[in-house]
């Protein structure tokens, strides 16, 4: 039996530190090509409508990462209670409601749900996000509240700023 000196050992050891440290870094390149790609070939209001409702929450997702959330989705599917996402960046929570709609507009029953959740959670912050447009009263109702709202022109843009 060859026994190794301590040397070896470490050398070994940090060796296998090493590789082990260049494989994520790939990994880590490669999945965020991939999702660059992803953000690219998406980037227009057609293409998001043509999404499937989990599609774009998962859309929602590869944007929200890329712009430093570190993003967890509901587990729930179907019946969420209102939170499609939650997120965390340093001390920030956020939570997120995906709306996928041809036409209609998102109206102020939701925007006034996701502020009384952002309440309940105990979020710094709640987004929402459509393929289409939010009715005046919306606008209005978060002028002075940390809601953000996502409509589709203002996603396809963040979309298209990613991914170059």
């Amino acid at each position: 039996m060859q026994h190794y000196t301590d040397v070896q050992l470490y050398s070994f050891a940090i060796l296998l530190l090493f590789s082990l440290l260049f494989l994520w870094k790939l990994w880590h390149f490669f999945a965020l090509s991939a999702s660059r790609r992803y953000l690219k070939r998406h980037a227009s209001l057609k293409r998001l409508k043509k999404l499937s409702w989990s599609e774009f929450e998962h859309l929602c997702r590869i944007v929200f990462e890329e712009e430093g959330w570190n993003v967890r989705e509901n587990e729930k599917k179907g019946a969420d209670g209102g939170v499609d996402l939650w997120m965390k960046k340093r001390r920030s929570v956020a939570i997120v409601q995906c709306k996928k709609y041809e036409d209609a507009r998102v109206t102020i029953k939701v925007v006034r749900e996701m502020y009384g959740l952002m309440y309940e959670y105990d979020a710094d912050r709640v987004f929402i996000v459509t393929t289409s447009e939010f009715t005046k009263e919306c606008y209005r109702f978060v002028e002075d509240k940390t809601i953000v709202l996502i409509n589709g022109n203002k996603l396809v843009a963040r979309m298209r700023q990613l991914s170059s």
